[in-house]
C-alpha cells in the first residue's frame, strides 16, 4: 500500500463563489418590497400620531368651551397648542342655531403653517342667558324666572 492510498479523496461540499453571489442577489431582490413595507409603516405611523395628537388639541379645545359656563361670543377664534413637542393651530368657530339659545361650535386642528385640517369637532352649547330648570317628569326643559 502506498501513501497515495491512505490519503481519503477530496470532496467538494460547498458553494462556489458564482452560487453564493446568485444567492445573495436574489436574497437582495426579496428583501426590497420588505424594506419599502418598513418605510411604509413608519410613515403611516407618523401620520396617525399626528391626527391622534391633534385629536387630543381638539377635544381639549372643546372640553374648554363646553364647560365654561359663558357661551363663546359668536365668530371665529384662533389659537396654538403645544402637544409632544409639536405646535397645532386651531379654529373656533361659534354660530347662534336659530332663535332658540343654541350655539353650533366647531372646532378644526391643523399643524401649525398647514391648512388640511387633522381633527375636527362639533357640538352644541346652550347660550340661554337665564338658568334652566329640568323637570322630569314631563320631560321638558323651561327657563326659569328668577
Amino acid at each position: 500500500m502506498s501513501a497515495r492510498d491512505s490519503v481519503p479523496p477530496r470532496i467538494d461540499g460547498g458553494f462556489s463563489l458564482v452560487e453564493t453571489v446568485a444567492a445573495m442577489g436574489i436574497l437582495a431582490l426579496a428583501a426590497i418590497p420588505l424594506l419599502q413595507i418598513s418605510t411604509d409603516a413608519t410613515r403611516n405611523s407618523q401620520y396617525l400620531e399626528k391626527r391622534l395628537l391633534a385629536r387630543t388639541v381638539a377635544e381639549n379645545v372643546m372640553a374648554r368651551v363646553i364647560s365654561d359656563p359663558v357661551a363663546p361670543s359668536p365668530g371665529v377664534e384662533r389659537g396654538i397648542e403645544v402637544q409632544l413637542g409639536r405646535s397645532f393651530e386651531w379654529t373656533q368657530l361659534a354660530t347662534p342655531v336659530a332663535n332658540n339659545g343654541l350655539q353650533s361650535i366647531t372646532v378644526e386642528v391643523m399643524l401649525a403653517g398647514e391648512t388640511q385640517p387633522l381633527a375636527s369637532f362639533e357640538a352644541l352649547k346652550l347660550s340661554a342667558s337665564e338658568p334652566l330648570s329640568i323637570d322630569l317628569r314631563a320631560n321638558s326643559v323651561e327657563a326659569s324666572s328668577q
